[in-house]
């Protein structure tokens, strides 16, 4: 099944890591209740529910030294929950690394990252050993980790507002062209769960506008997306090309459940989208032009603080 390029519709855009081409435009931010391992809902393969990726495991634990070295915490998040060699890991470290508070966090998932902590303490423990902390090809990397948390954390302190109503319709109007597309498209809902009859059951509720099942958490509503008719496998495409506005396909196999697709609204080729549609894509646009001009800022900033000589003879 092809990959599409979705833009969701309703939630907070974000710049995905499947954008094309690497173009900081997202092309479809990841919806609440969807995809957490950063896929298209579109596309299979991965985890439903993985846990993060190993450069933000990396970029954590880094947090964790520093945070364990330098936090001035409460009696209760100091409680020491494990000990490697000299190395101590607190309740507020465990909240660190987790990335939420530790007592909201189940007894097996609390193991699991005292597992983890464990390991990483062990090899980092083994590496200061045999001085592998001199090693300069590492020691570049992790002055790397080091400057984009550095610069994370700067960023954050210069946040701005998000665009106001009145931005995202004059950017609309001075770019719709951009907005017009070559081929048909749609706007969709995506439901899934696990149950092929608890699903069918579903696609017969929401065809009477019914969605209670999702109130109750027993099916996961996924979002709303556009999607290109390109961007379809060809069995799916072809029966959404049939429905009409408020119809429901069939339970589609889905990674490890099933999913059924409602039609919202149809955009035929040469349409020009109209500003609903394409708004969360305009904040978007608009919200990593704010982030450009807030990088360009702390730059100019740094650079009238610190001399910087460039040796060009050197070169």
């Amino acid at each position: 099944m092809m990959m599409p390029s979705l833009q969701e519709q309703t939630y907070p855009p974000v710049i995905p890591p499947y954008s094309k081409g690497g173009d900081p435009t997202p092309l479809s931010p990841p919806v609440n209740g969807g995809r957490p391992d950063g896929l298209s809902p579109f596309e299979k393969g991965g985890s439903r529910r993985g846990f993060c990726s190993a450069p933000y495991l990396l970029l954590a634990f880094c947090f964790l030294l520093l945070f364990t070295a330098c936090s001035k915490s409460s009696r209760a998040d100091k409680q020491v929950l494990a000990k490697v060699g000299s190395r101590e890991l607190t309740k507020a470290g465990l909240s660190a690394l987790a990335g939420m508070p530790a007592d909201s966090l189940e007894k097996p998932d609390r193991v699991r990252l005292i597992e983890a902590w464990t390991e990483r303490v062990l090899v980092d423990l083994e590496g200061q050993k045999r001085h592998m902390d001199k090693d300069p090809e590492i020691t570049a990397k992790l002055t790397g980790v080091r400057s984009e948390m550095y610069r994370a954390k700067m960023l954050s302190e210069l946040s701005a507002p998000p665009p106001t109503d009145s931005v995202v319709t004059a950017y609309y109007k001075a770019h719709q062209q951009e907005f017009l597309r070559p081929m048909d498209m749609y706007s969709v809902e995506l439901y899934w769960t696990r149950g092929k009859e608890l699903m069918a059951r579903f696609r017969d509720d929401l065809l009477r506008g019914d969605t209670s099942l999702v109130a109750s958490g027993d099916i996961t509503s996924e979002g709303k997306w556009l999607a290109e008719a390109s961007e379809l496998d060809a069995d799916l495409q072809k029966e959404v090309s049939s429905l009409r506005p408020g119809e429901v396909t069939f339970p589609h196999p889905y990674d490890d459940g099933y999913r059924v697709v409602r039609m919202m609204e149809i955009y035929p080729a040469g349409t020009v989208l109209d500003l609903a549609a394409v708004r969360d894509e305009i904040m978007a646009r608009l919200m990593a032009e704010q982030g450009h001009k807030r990088l360009d800022s702390l730059m100019t900033r740094l650079r009238s603080r610190y001399s910087v000589k460039i040796l060009a003879d050197s070169l």
